[in-house]
């Protein structure tokens, strides 16, 4: 009941105050979109609509103000990207071999392609792309809060899924998550701040485990590789990765470790489910080849599943190829490029010269690209294109892109983290001079 009473106030607040600020309402709804309240409060009374009333205020306070800047800078060809694929895929939906399956297809995308393009016009400072990550980072810390309490209590209820999604998709979305998680933590300015984000990544990463996905667990790999590739390489950053890891292969027990072992299977060893989806992607290939250009119509895969000797309803298990499969290749390059085009932007200023002025910039930089790479990698294992998590972490990678010149490349003589400088901002015209730092 504690948790129906709070999310009615947290409607209510948001409701009216996005009229004013709508950006608290695009948190608000960022919010709900990770945490799905109505998956963990819903035996205390009916959450429908909460979300609905969420973004339609926040719809009309950013009609209010101007709707927004449209200045989105270096950010520009991604939400191009986005806008391109909505119209790619709503043509697409024209001709689809089922027009309801694809209009039905085309409203769930609405519900997260929407809120990324209004989003990128709120967020006009560092402070409210903190906040949106901090939500989202949060949001899905209590998720597995939750997860872990049930697991305690003798229940695994991570293993079936959560919020709609079966085990494998709830994995990539937690996956997306822990990158995130751990560029906050060592982003942090305060003690307070690093320990509730230290929580986050360890609820979070135990959850992913309990999910029992394999494509999770090459998800979460990757994002390990990432991290080493992208972070400072000093001590205490290289500390918490090794800490990281270490808890990690603590937390896998001898049924997780034999599953995950056959995610690395040669073909003769591999188990039904693993070869399925070879023959899953190899089919989507075909549709692929047999219509380029459309595709067979947003959502219609599990349509057309039936005519190619799979059950009817049959999903592709990969997110990349059933994209293309269902909105041509041309669609699925449109969203490819969305995500590989962030990471393109956004490394620079991840691999930037840290000062106490770009501290929080640069961290969820990192974040966002390990959270974009966790999500690329693991999707190519599940049919996930609609996951809103990594489209809103992507939405404050833009944010971050706006008017941002390049950052300059750091001398390949000099460290990027020397322990006892750092360099601080210069006024125009004036080169940049080193200050002491506190390493």
């Amino acid at each position: 009941m504690k948790g129906l009473i709070l999310i009615y106030l947290i409607t209510a607040f948001g409701s009216v105050a996005a009229l004013r600020l709508p950006v608290i309402g695009l948190a608000i709804y960022v919010g709900f979109a990770v945490l799905r309240p109505q998956f963990i409060w819903g035996f205390a009374g009916d959450f429908g609509g909460i979300s609905l009333w969420i973004g339609v205020a926040t719809l009309i306070g950013w009609a209010f103000n101007g709707f927004g800047s449209l200045r989105i800078g270096r950010g520009r060809f991604i939400a191009l990207a986005l806008a391109l694929f909505g119209v790619w895929a709503t043509i697409s939906a024209t001709q689809a071999v089922n027009t309801d399956v694809a209009r039905a297809e085309l409203e769930n995308m609405a519900k997260y392609i929407m809120p990324f393009l209004i989003g990128i016009t709120l967020i006009d400072s560092e402070r409210w792309s903190r906040v949106i990550m901090w939500v989202i980072v949060g949001c899905q810390g209590y998720v597995g809060f939750e997860q872990n309490l049930d697991y305690l209590k003798g229940y695994n209820f991570a293993g079936e899924g959560f919020g709609g999604l079966d085990n494998n998709c709830f994995g990539v979305g937690l996956v997306a998550t822990i990158g995130p998680a751990l560029a906050l933590m060592l982003g942090a300015k305060s003690w307070r701040e690093r320990a509730i984000a230290a929580t986050c990544a360890a609820l979070i990463l135990h959850t992913t485990l309990l999910t029992f996905s394999r494509g999770a667990l090459v998800g979460l790999l990757v994002v390990g590789v990432t991290a080493f590739v992208i972070m400072p390489k000093r001590p205490k950053y290289i500390a918490v990765l090794v800490v990281t890891a270490l808890i990690a292969i603590r937390l896998t027990g001898p049924e997780l470790a034999a599953r995950y072992a056959t995610a690395m299977a040669a073909e003769e060893q591999r188990d039904e489910s693993a070869e399925s989806r070879i023959d899953l992607w190899r089919d989507c290939l075909r549709v692929v080849q047999a219509n380029p250009v459309f595709g067979v119509g947003p959502g219609n895969f599990k349509v057309i599943a039936a005519s190619l000797g799979w059950p009817s309803g049959k999903q592709a298990h990969t997110t990349w190829l059933q994209t293309a499969a269902e909105n041509g290749a041309p669609g699925g390059v449109l969203l490819l490029l969305v995500f590989a085009t962030a990471i393109v932007k956004l490394w620079p200023l991840a691999r930037a010269q840290i000062t106490e002025a770009n501290r929080y910039e640069v961290a969820m930089a990192s974040g966002i690209i390990m959270c974009i790479v966790g999500f690329m990698v693991a999707g190519q294992f599940v049919s996930l294109g609609g996951l809103e998590l990594p489209y809103y972490a992507t939405m404050v990678g833009v944010a971050l892109l706006k008017e941002k010149p390049s950052p300059v490349p750091v001398p390949a003589s000099s460290s990027r983290f020397s322990p006892g400088y750092h360099l601080s901002p210069a006024g125009p015209g004036q080169p940049a001079m080193a200050r002491p730092g506190r390493g």
